[in-house]
């Protein structure tokens, strides 16, 4: 795919010389003798494992570093020509838009209209040429279908085309995205391929920290890879591309090729695990109050040791299924069997354990120890528990920390990790792996099978294809039209949910 791009340079318009950065009450650098040049209107690919350091490299172009975030900041960051140690936060954003992993923690209006001249309006921009600009953004970014919508209605993908709406008005020289496509079904990456294609196609200077990287390969022209606040490697989009599945696998990478990937074997139960039904569902329904039915006479059973993909597109009921299931929503109609008896919403809730998509809500002590024995009597057993699950998910080092320091991924796996300490019959995840590279992707996976193995049910919502592929037993999957279906998951069904992926 060839993408024509106007107004690119040879200068330098960002520069990282030599800089560190440590945040408060951290041990550990996040930035070290970080070393960077980008020129005007590149697009600029951060990838790296968890907790590598894109994050903190995108707070200094921004400005959040060292204004909002505290630390030690050493070296020279230079953003259009203002060095970020001495300008203020409100001069480098009207120069550089961001737009964050969840665009609502962006928004503070309720409608699409009010929402994009808001950024503007702040800065006190005339009123002319803020409806001038909106009008511009409304019609660069195709936004006319959605200006008469309440913010909280949009799916993922047209949140993000709003929040990059906003900035857009603002005329910004760069943008950042951290992870913009981390909460995102397919429809939404689509969505957000187009608007970048537009941005790249306009010149823009433009900066996407990412694990997910299939659907950046068309736009790229470096991808610069990190490790442990260092730039590992610099690639070229072109020979990025070019890259071999075991490359990226060597390099703990997502894969950028989804179709080269191996298709599933049908996953066998032993005898022990087919010998029961540990759930059974029966003509289950479920519709909004006063609304016609999302869903209806939906029926199958789940074995222990099973572990279950539900995946769809934003909107179809994923979600919704998945809290009937647990005992957090009822159900219009239907019923629900655990082990052969009739279970009520109290039993299910009993047997249940949850990991939110938005993971922040299930945090609440003042460090990650503490966070792992909450409900939990502290015992030698109880404590080697703890020590075993924080060192399978690499947050051994962080045993001390906060868990609100903790970087998004690292968040997931700890309350992966909690999820381990339960003795829940049924296990729900609501995109487990949204925020998680290559590797720690395979450890949630491997973790899984191991939970499986123990007996556990467990059901996963999600678009990762890649994850999918390497995880799931069968699939109960909604199609555009709401219609339910239970799939085995192997070579039809991974090369249904591909096509989904990329069409």
């Amino acid at each position: 795919m060839r993408i024509k791009v106007r107004n690119n340079t040879n200068e330098n318009v960002i520069e990282f010389n030599n800089v560190n950065f440590t945040y408060k009450d951290s041990k550990e650098k996040s930035l070290l003798d970080f070393n960077l040049k980008i020129k005007q209107g590149e697009f600029i690919v951060l990838t790296g494992e968890s907790g590598c350091g894109k994050t903190t490299v995108n707070r200094c172009i921004n400005g959040l570093i060292p204004e909002f975030y505290d630390g030690e900041l050493e070296g020279q960051a230079i953003i259009y020509g203002m060095d970020i140690s001495t300008t203020p936060l409100r001069e480098i954003s009207r120069e550089v838009g961001s737009v964050f992993q969840d665009p609502r923690s962006q928004f503070f209006t309720l409608h699409v209209k009010t929402e994009i001249p808001f950024p503007s309006e702040n800065y006190g921009i005339s009123r002319e040429e803020i409806q001038s600009n909106v009008r511009k953004s409304i019609e660069d970014l195709k936004l006319d279908s959605l200006m008469d919508r309440q913010i909280l209605n949009l799916s993922s993908g047209e949140k993000q085309k709003i929040a990059v709406a906003s900035v857009y008005a603002l005329k910004p020289k760069v943008y950042v995205l951290d992870e913009p496509s981390a909460n995102m079904d397919v429809e939404g990456t689509k969505q957000l391929f187009e608007i970048l294609k537009i941005l790249k196609s306009k010149g823009h200077t433009i900066i996407v920290s990412e694990h997910k990287l299939y659907y950046l390969k068309d736009l790229v022209d470096r991808v610069i890879i990190m490790k442990k606040g260092k730039i590992e490697k610099i690639l070229g989009g072109k020979v990025f591309k070019q890259k071999s599945n075991q490359w990226f696998d060597d390099m703990g990478l997502r894969h950028i090729a989804l179709d080269t990937l191996p298709s599933p074997q049908v996953k066998k139960f032993s005898a022990k695990e087919k010998s029961y039904p540990l759930l059974q569902v029966n003509n289950l329904s479920f519709a909004y109050k006063m609304g016609k039915a999302l869903w209806s006479n939906i029926s199958f059973n789940a074995n222990g040791g099973e572990i279950i993909g539900i995946m769809g597109r934003n909107g179809a009921g994923k979600s919704t299924l998945a809290r009937v299931l647990m005992g957090l929503t009822r159900q219009k109609y239907g019923k629900i069997y655990i082990n052969g008896k009739p279970a009520g919403k109290r039993c299910r809730i009993k047997n249940s354990f949850y990991v939110m998509q938005d993971v922040d809500y299930q945090l609440f002590a003042p460090s990650v120890w503490d966070e792992m024995l909450i409900g939990k009597k502290t015992t030698k057993d109880i404590e080697e528990k703890v020590e075993k699950y924080l060192k399978l998910f690499n947050l051994e080092n962080y045993k001390d920390s906060h868990p609100a320091s903790l970087s998004g991924g690292q968040k997931q796996r700890l309350v992966i990790a909690l999820a381990c300490m339960q003795d829940s019959k049924f296990l729900f995840l609501d995109e487990p792996t949204s925020g998680l590279d290559a590797k720690n992707m395979k450890i949630v996976s491997d973790v899984l099978k191991d939970m499986a193995k123990e007996g556990k049910c467990i059901f996963v919502i999600t678009h990762d294809y890649e994850f999918a592929l390497n995880t799931f037993n069968r699939l109960l999957y909604f199609d555009d039209n709401r219609k339910f279906s239970i799939l085995p998951f192997n070579e039809y069904s991974s090369e249904l949910i591909y096509s989904r992926t990329m069409e």
